[in-house]
């Protein structure tokens, strides 16, 4: 019996890495990279085995327990700073808080392992300073567009998601990467708040990302593909608890046209039940194919009422065709539903790999209704890498990556739901602690990447350029009919980064200037400037 509980955390430099060697060939890591975070141990010795003991250090007190090897390990210990000049940027911050001033993440812990029982301890202290910054209540305050006001209260009316996470400064322990678990062979059973990624986009991911921290979970799934006839499968099953923030919209009072349009929303937990197959046929190398659901609902009087199977496993047992149908006059049946299919190529020989995300979040009323307008409440990311062989173990990358989140234009014609928002219960929306569990860049939003960097053994030095299109399902609820066409909020920015390996340091360090066009949907020009340095010590 082999062990396979020592996890790479989501977004870890060292991911990227194992990521990179698969795309190359090098090694014979068979995992799919689309069910993170990812074991980190291979079948047989390459180049990957050099990124063992930066996951853990060697086990400590070494004794058998149950039949297996038991022990302690350290897990690296990490030191995130990160400073934002004007306001809050940048996404995939599991933790971190949307944040003006400076902000730091302190994690460290161990691994004990005793027989088929692992408890990983790995908690996360976050301070930010939280500054005050002009939000859109502060920008908009005297505006007086019924639109501009309808459109702006029916986004926070149905999303938990605060600009600004009250007005001081701000301390936190998170679980943070933390599980016990039980494992045998290729199966992990147990409870955890690791943070999850779903789907094989590398900047974003529409179902399950690291934009908001991690939450208690129960979870069923693979450690490792489970090898069968027809290929080799990984899976994931959950259950968990995803919390509110506690804070209101920033100062909605200070919309001077919006007075009673904000509707506060119940003080209640929900309940998430979600699901991702993924399927490597044998019969196709490098071909990976996934599917991904999920399914939502606050924990009210009506869940209580459910039996134990409809309580616990929701995206199995499946909502009515009213759970996105707000239009209903019974206003759905307090469930929000979403799935997405996906597909990774891997191309060792091109040194390559490209991969699609295709996401729906409302149900086909039939097949016809799919035949004739497949684009109604869907999302899509779209991407790949290419490495360039420079010789000596140098090589030159370059990545992109698109993801659109924006209604199709069906929603002039039938109801169709803006991604993460639910006007009725849920109204919380797809958060937890008030940040976005799918991708980071948020509802009816657009992001385009393209990111190129030189690769010396583990360090790398490189630029990645964006432009991000901030929810413009919000801009044309607003500025439908007005003729006005040029006050969409716009990012556009360069983020300069570098991962160096010193001994039994990592240092990675990044800063991006960030030109904003109409910030807030206000006409204008403005910049900021984003700092990112992150420490860390791996104890082997």
């Amino acid at each position: 019996m082999k062990s396979y509980s020592q996890t790479i955390p989501v977004g870890n430099y060292l991911e990227d890495i194992a990521r990179r060697d698969q795309i190359l060939g090098e090694t014979d890591n068979p995992i799919s990279f689309t069910i993170r975070p990812v074991s980190r141990e291979w079948n047989k010795n390459g180049p990957d085995s050099s990124l063992q003991n930066l996951v853990a250090s060697k086990q400590y007190l070494k004794f058998k327990f149950m039949g297996g090897p038991s022990g302690v390990q350290v897990l690296p210990f990490n030191w995130l700073n990160e400073y934002n000049v004007n306001r809050p940027y940048g996404y995939n911050n599991a933790s971190l808080y949307p944040n003006k001033g400076y902000q730091s993440l302190i994690s460290g812990g161990f691994l004990i392992t005793a027989g088929i029982l692992k408890i990983q301890l790995k908690p996360e202290l976050v301070y930010a300073q939280n500054k005050a910054f002009n939000t859109f209540a502060d920008l908009q305050a005297n505006n007086n567009s019924p639109a501009l006001m309808a459109a702006y209260f029916s986004t926070i009316n149905g999303i938990d998601a605060p600009e600004r996470f009250g007005n001081k400064s701000i301390t936190h322990l998170y679980p943070g990467q933390s599980k016990i678990t039980l494992n045998y062979n290729s199966i992990e059973a147990g409870v955890s708040t690791e943070n999850l990624w779903w789907g094989p986009g590398i900047k974003n991911s529409i179902m399950m990302s690291n934009s908001a921290p991690g939450f208690l979970h129960w979870t069923f799934n693979s450690a490792k593909p489970v090898k069968t006839i027809i290929g080799s499968f990984e899976w994931q099953l959950i259950g968990g608890n995803l919390k509110q923030s506690g804070y209101a919209p920033d100062d909605v009072s200070k919309l001077i046209y919006g007075t009673g349009l904000y509707n506060p929303k119940p003080k209640v937990t929900r309940y998430i039940s979600a699901l991702t197959v993924n399927w490597q046929p044998k019969w196709l190398k490098g071909l990976y194919l996934g599917f991904t659901s999920y399914d939502y609902l606050d924990k009210d009087s009506t869940y209580r009422q459910r039996n134990i199977i409809r309580k616990t496993f929701p995206v199995i047992t499946g909502s009515s065709l009213k759970a996105n149908d707000i239009s209903n006059a019974t206003h759905g049946d307090g469930q929000d539903f979403a799935y997405a299919f996906n597909v990774r190529q891997l191309l060792p020989f091109y040194k390559s790999e490209i991969y699609f995300e295709w996401a729906r979040n409302d149900r086909s009323s039939g097949f016809n209704d799919f035949l004739q307008e497949p684009e109604h409440s869907t999302a899509y990311t779209l991407g790949g890498r290419k490495l360039f062989d420079l010789g000596k173990n140098d090589f030159l990358q370059i990545k992109t990556e698109i993801t659109q989140l924006q209604r199709a234009p069906t929603y002039l014609l039938r109801d169709e739901p803006t991604w993460y928002e639910h006007l009725t219960n849920p109204r919380d929306g797809y958060t937890n602690d008030g940040r976005y569990i799918g991708a980071g860049i948020g509802p009816g939003s657009y992001s385009l990447i393209l990111d190129f960097s030189y690769l010396k053994n583990l360090n790398s030095y490189g630029i990645t350029l964006e432009r991000q299109l901030h929810n413009n399902d919000l801009y044309y609820s607003a500025f439908a009919g007005t003729g006005i066409y040029n006050l969409h909020w716009v990012d556009l920015s360069g983020t300069f980064y570098t991962n160096i390996r010193l001994k039994n340091y990592l240092l990675s360090a990044e800063v991006t200037p960030v030109y904003s066009l109409n910030y807030e949907y206000r006409n204008g020009a403005s910049f900021n400037l984003h700092a990112r340095l992150n420490l860390t010590y791996y104890f082997n």
